[in-house]
């Protein structure tokens, strides 16, 4: 049987029962965790609490709970304390702890401790409520380092009756992911509200907003984290509570790494003082290196001294950090700080730098009011400097840079590619690359050259190709720098160019397909001598060798290649080049036109795609539409009228039928032909433009009166008692398997396009919400990363105009629950079924599903001796753990017992969710 560390929830048992030593003082309060270093798992944990001074106790006899199982007094074993007077009856309380994780995980840090300050409004009888804080570190060596957030300013304020009144934590995280913000309630306990909780923003307490207009609010700016309450009615004391949540980008996906609650208190009062306003600098972009220098102002409308101070990462951090003057000092109204700011490479990333502006008034009565506002530097990263490009052998492109500016504070340089110019001139502080442009390589800081062979198999002959670099810098912080100034060369044509790839005749075996291509312009005739000669390559697909055939070997430049399937094949052109019978080298790859239909409602949609050695993307040579209403089999392109030029620079490979270009809408019952003309040009002038390629013939109807007949679903496991019989009790990665066949039987639409799965947690008459775009060629999938198995599912077909069926049937799958105690234990202090508690082992037996435990236990005179409610416990622990003492602490003799209670459980099934629990216990001494 398991034995678990000492719990959270019996050390707090205890202290209920003097809960009167500890009197009344605690108004606000967060706890922050600090990773010591790289190589260990140790974090220095402080817990903040901002006390009432008017209290005669001391903070600090409370218990944190280090998400691990262990658990510390904060007075006896905190390594460090502090306090501070900050006026106003509040002082500011420091404990700082040390622990040490044994391993990866998400943590959750706990402290409580009793009371909260008396007179809170919001909650019923604050005076006897616990204080709750809460603080979540996820610990992944695939991560890196991860510490939590930081809050500079104190949750402590005072506000107006009638007046607008606004926090900021001050909030910034040492590692530089990003932050959002949350509203939550104050607890009193894991997972327990504070009793009767009410918003501030309530009828109770607010009547209308300070300009007369209703309803009053109260919001928290998930981005700012700016905390509204627009405006109190009631004077008094009140407590709020948000979370401060770490995210950071991994592998492309937002992943919430952490998070910190602030539990904070808002003084509000009757007084004719006015707060005092800030008037901002407008926010700045600057490259790393610069120095910012800005004046702040400030003024109090009531001619009251101001103080104006600067909180944020830019003052926070340790390398070259911001300044202000005067600092913390008030002075007469209007008044105004100095900031300044040295920046320096390694202070370049994604987000903005928030800095938190604060200017408070000093009234010859009534309480100091404040006003916050948000500042926000973006510094970003110098741009590369390209210096030389020259091409290489196998017509490579060979680039060469300066070393970077910020090369210790970078992580690599990014190579981008283009075909012609784009000779743009990024806008003030535009970071990273237009769109245009194709990744085509990466180096690390050391290195300053790259060669671009195009994946070996060597640039197009013709083309001009135009380079652009960009530094990124590495995670958390992110961040690009402004791109390069552009290089181009130009390939030479020292093998022959394909320029046309074009289909003539669509047809499933007698197809044609027309290929063109020059002469070597630029080869050196005195070691490459002619008269040349050329073959001719064919191959399937849009680039490679599959199904390879040598066509014709000729000294022509044009070939019409027949008897080919154009209606359901692409083909590919290559052109060996032939010098005095010895094969000299290689033209680039061409393919022929793929253009394909989607039925829209009442509309059909062209794409097209091809892989050409070419530049098919020119804004003077758009592509041409084609189109003629006739019988499939109907092929005779000069029958085929122009119905629409598309500028693919901006529109991309795509049109819409939709009969705008005459007027006319699209029949339903009759079938529509298209083929398209793609236009294209190298960067010679030797050629004439455009190259003009044509697809082959397609056809589709517009046809949309049917929608897909339902899916038939099926679920393929797990099963639940099986699955876990050989995982252990906290086991909770869980997985679905389904499968489904689409039905045609009916009168369906039988082109689809694809199926969308829908999920249900609370069983068959919950909300289903989408959970996965699956397309049309699949037939079963794995949802994964699942804590349960409960849940039930519904599938649709969805055509090709966007159509959606009606659902499938619903397939349903529950947990298997189970709890069962044993019948004796053993508290001898042997560490060995030392306490009464649920099965662990065999896993078969283990506690599934559990949401809560409720036990009472009797000697055999029928006197309860204890009583257990695991929602009750702050650690919601739903294994019991009786350690043989009756309800006073003292020890039990040996002897049989009785115990009685209920189990819920975690289950779709009504019947399963409630066990009884009735039995005996022998105590064994």
């Amino acid at each position: 049987m398991r034995h678990s560390y000492l719990l959270l929830g019996f050390s707090l048992l205890l202290s209920l029962i003097s809960t009167n030593v500890f009197g009344t003082h605690i108004r606000a309060g967060e706890i922050i965790a600090e990773r010591v270093s790289v190589q260990t798992l140790t974090y220095r944990i402080t817990v903040v609490g901002y006390t009432d001074t008017r209290s005669s106790v001391i903070f600090g006899p409370g218990v944190i709970n280090f998400g691990d199982g262990r658990e510390e007094r904060l007075n006896t074993e905190s390594d460090f304390e502090q306090t501070e007077t900050l006026g106003n009856n509040i002082q500011k309380n420091v404990f700082i702890i040390t622990h040490t994780y044994q391993g990866p995980g998400n943590y959750t840090i706990r402290f409580l401790e009793f009371n909260r300050n008396a007179g809170t409004l919001n909650m019923d009888q604050s005076v006897d409520t616990p204080f709750y804080l809460e603080t979540m570190i996820r610990i992944d060596p695939f991560l890196g380092v991860n510490n939590s957030p930081v809050l500079t300013i104190p949750p402590v304020d005072n506000g107006a009756v009638n007046q607008t009144y606004i926090h900021n934590p001050g909030a910034y995280d040492p590692d530089g992911d990003s932050l959002a913000y949350v509203m939550d309630i104050p607890r009193q306990a894991f997972q327990r509200p504070v009793n009767n909780y009410r918003s501030p923003a309530s009828a109770e307490f607010s009547f209308t907003r300070q300009d007369g207009s209703t309803p009053p609010f109260l919001e928290l700016d998930p981005l700012t984290g700016d905390l509204i309450w627009d405006a109190p009615g009631l004077a008094g004391q009140y407590n709020v509570a948000f979370r401060i949540e770490e995210w950071r980008l991994v592998a492309g996906e937002w992943v919430r790494i952490g998070y910190v609650i602030r539990d904070m208190q808002i003084i509000i009062e009757n007084t004719d003082n006015r707060r005092p306003e800030l008037i901002m600098p407008d926010d700045i972009c600057v490259e790393a290196g610069t120095n910012i220098s800005e004046i702040i102002q400030g003024f109090d409308p009531d001619g009251d001294p101001i103080k104006i101070e600067v909180f944020g990462d830019p003052i926070e951090i340790t390398s070259s950090p911001a300044s202000y003057s005067p600092v913390s000092v008030f002075q007469p109204s209007p008044g105004i700080i100095n900031f300044q700011w040295q920046t320096v490479c390694n202070h370049v990333r994604a987000r903005q730098y928030q800095v938190r502006i604060r200017i408070s008034d000093q009234p010859s009565s009534g309480p100091s009011l404040v006003d916050i506002k948000t500042w926000n530097i973006t510094v970003v990263g110098p741009p590369p400097i390209l210096d030389d490009i020259v091409q290489g052998e196998g017509r490579s492109a060979s680039l060469e840079w300066d070393p970077y500016s910020c090369g210790a504070s970078a992580e690599n340089i990014q190579i981008w590619r283009r075909i012609n110019s784009d000779p743009y001139e990024p806008d003030s502080c535009e970071v990273g690359i237009r769109p245009g442009y194709d990744l085509v390589g990466t180096t690390g800081m050391g290195t300053l050259n790259f060669v671009d062979s195009n994946n070996g198999m060597g640039l197009s002959p013709g083309n001009t190709y135009c380079y652009r670099l960009v530094a990124s810098y590495p995670s958390p912080r992110g961040g690009l720098s402004i791109v390069s100034e552009e290089r181009c060369i130009t390939i030479d044509v020292d093998v022959p160019i394909i320029t046309n790839v074009s289909i003539e005749n669509t047809d499933t075996e007698s197809g044609e397909i027309l290929v063109r291509w020059t002469p070597p312009y630029d080869i050196d005739q005195e070691q490459f001598p002619g008269p040349y000669q050329y073959r001719l390559i064919r191959n399937q697909g849009f680039m490679g060798t599959q199904n390879s055939v040598s066509l014709i070997t000729t000294s022509d430049t044009v070939f019409v290649d027949t008897g080919l399937n154009t209606e359901n094949l692409v083909h590919n052109y290559q052109v060996v080049l032939i010098s005095q019978g010895d094969e000299v080298d290689r033209s680039s790859t061409a393919s022929s036109v793929r253009v394909e239909p989607t039925i829209i409602n009442e509309a059909i949609e062209l794409t097209w795609n091809f892989t050409v050695p070419w530049n098919n993307e020119i804004s003077e040579f758009p592509h041409l539409i084609y189109r003629n209403r006739t019988d499939p089999g109907a092929n005779d392109t000069e029958t085929f009228t122009l119905i629409g030029e598309v500028d693919v620079t901006t529109s991309g490979f795509v049109f819409l039928d939709d009969g705008s270009h005459n007027g006319v809408t699209l029949d339903t019952e009759k079938e529509y032909c298209y083929y398209v003309v793609t236009n294209g040009a190298y960067n010679i002038a030797l050629l004439e433009y455009p190259l003009a390629n044509k697809s082959q013939v397609v056809c589709a109807r517009p046809d949309d009166d049917r929608l897909p007949c339902p899916p038939v679903l099926t679920y393929e496991g797990p099963d639940c008692e099986e699955y876990l019989s050989d995982k252990t009790c906290n086991f909770n990665e869980f997985y679905h398997d389904l499968s489904w066949q689409p039905d045609f039987s009916g009168n369906c639409d039988t082109e689809l396009n694809g199926y969308r799965l829908y999920f249900s947690s609370t069983g068959e008459e919950g909300t289903f919400a989408l959970v996965r775009t699956l397309a049309v060629v699949e037939n079963s999938t794995r949802i994964s990363g699942l804590t349960d198995l409960k849940g039930c599912y519904y599938i649709t077909a969805v055509d090709r105009s966007g159509n959606e069926s009606d659902p499938s049937n619903i397939v349903c799958v529950d947990n298997c629950p189970n709890y069962e105690l044993p019948n004796a234990f053993t508290p001898n202090g042997d560490n060995i079924n030392d306490t009464f508690q649920a099965f662990d082992n065999p896993f078969p037996r283990c506690p599934r599903f559990v949401e809560a435990v409720e036990i009472k236990i009797y000697n055999r005179w029928g006197v309860l001796v204890h009583s257990y409610n695991s929602l009750s416990s702050t650690e919601n622990n739903i294994y019991i753990n009786w350690d043989g003492r009756d309800r006073e602490g003292r020890d039990l003799p040996a002897g049989t017992y009785f115990y009685s209670g209920t189990v819920l459980f975690n289950v779709l099934d009504p019947a399963q969710r409630e066990q009884k629990l009735k039995g005996t216990i022998q105590l064994m001494k």
